[in-house]
């Protein structure tokens, strides 16, 4: 499920990637939040092997702990992060139940919902993320 700047953006306000010092960055980054069952981690391996990255480290590690492993994968025009939990949600089946699905080429893609969003970016307390929550909800409010 797409969460992040990229769901910020599809829930309606759009910035810049931003660097761990809050600097506007020079590539987009994109974040899935996956369910970390062990089927769903073997399956994301098996995946990002296929696209090409090498993940035989994890394939091979002798107790994998999919509730803690996190993936990032820098790519040149652009960085993509597997998370395998959210700060602010305890549960990926209660978000992914209540997440908005848009269909491109016939392909569905799951973002978060702006509820879950706001409530992860509450949890992040980060400099963007209250300037996020700030922008939502302007941007959002009924």
């Amino acid at each position: 499920m797409v969460v992040g700047g990229t769901a910020v953006a599809y829930h309606g306000y759009f910035r810049w990637s931003v660097d761990s010092k809050g600097l506007a960055s020079d590539k987009f980054d994109l974040d899935f939040w996956y369910n970390p069952t062990y089927g769903n981690y073997f399956n994301l391996l098996n995946a990002l092997e296929n696209l090409g990255q090498d993940v035989e480290i994890f394939k091979k590690e002798a107790s994998p702990d999919p509730k803690n492993s996190f993936f990032r994968f820098e790519l040149e025009n652009f960085t993509i992060d597997f998370l395998p939990n959210l700060k602010g949600l305890n549960s990926f089946r209660k978000s992914f139940a209540n997440r908005d699905c848009v269909t491109l080429q016939d392909v569905e893609i799951s973002f978060l919902s702006l509820d879950d969003l706001i409530a992860d970016k509450s949890a992040q307390s980060r400099p963007k993320d209250l300037e996020d929550i700030k922008e939502l909800k302007k941007r959002n409010s009924k």
